[in-house]
């Protein structure tokens, strides 16, 4: 059954479909941690990353709660993944600012490109990155747009891109990009 967030709901119906019991994926904003206790519910371990010491309390205050245990928190940038780990299935982004936190602080274009540039090449044959992008503030429709310039690209042999939009809605409703590595880089 869907919710009020219907991109969001569809976007956990897809990461379903791609993800094992078996798998290491990453939350790479962490936010107030829904998508990290989600991850954790389906995947084997997740490492959930967040620049404000905000998010992380309160999804630690969230995991405890909910007995969760396969979640390592890491307050760092999602640019600096690869210092934490170098093999995961996923890497999930849910762009913009922290829900009822400080509205100044935003994901960035430059940041989250440094980010996907540097997970590309480790993701596994089947691996991806999962983006839901936020146009309804100033800093999302830039970063919204850089993001598109730097897909538009990439080698379409090796990543194959979906964009799934609410192309009918007011107030520029989020939308999600799930870029899908089918072949090694060569």
């Amino acid at each position: 059954m869907m919710k009020k967030n219907f991109i969001l709901d569809y976007a956990h119906l897809l990461l379903k479909e791609y993800i094992t019991s078996n798998d290491i994926v990453v939350d790479a904003t962490m936010g107030n941690g829904y998508d990290t206790i989600f991850l954790a519910g389906i995947s084997r371990k997740v490492y959930a990353f967040d620049i404000q010491e905000k998010a992380i309390e309160e999804t630690a205050k969230k995991l405890n709660e909910q007995n969760i245990s396969n979640v390592e928190l890491i307050l760092d940038t999602h640019e600096r993944i690869n210092n934490y780990l170098n093999l995961y299935k996923a890497v999930v982004f849910n762009l913009g600012y922290l829900p009822n936190g400080d509205k100044t602080i935003t994901t960035h274009s430059e940041s989250t490109i440094l980010a996907i540039t540097s997970i590309l090449p480790k993701l596994p044959i089947g691996g991806f990155i999962q983006l839901v992008i936020y146009t309804g503030h100033e800093e999302g429709k830039k970063e919204s747009k850089s993001i598109d310039q730097y897909f538009n690209h990439l080698d379409s042999d090796t990543y194959k891109v979906m964009k799934i939009e609410l192309p009918f809605q007011d107030n520029n409703p989020p939308y999600i990009l799930m870029i899908h590595k089918v072949k090694d880089e060569s």
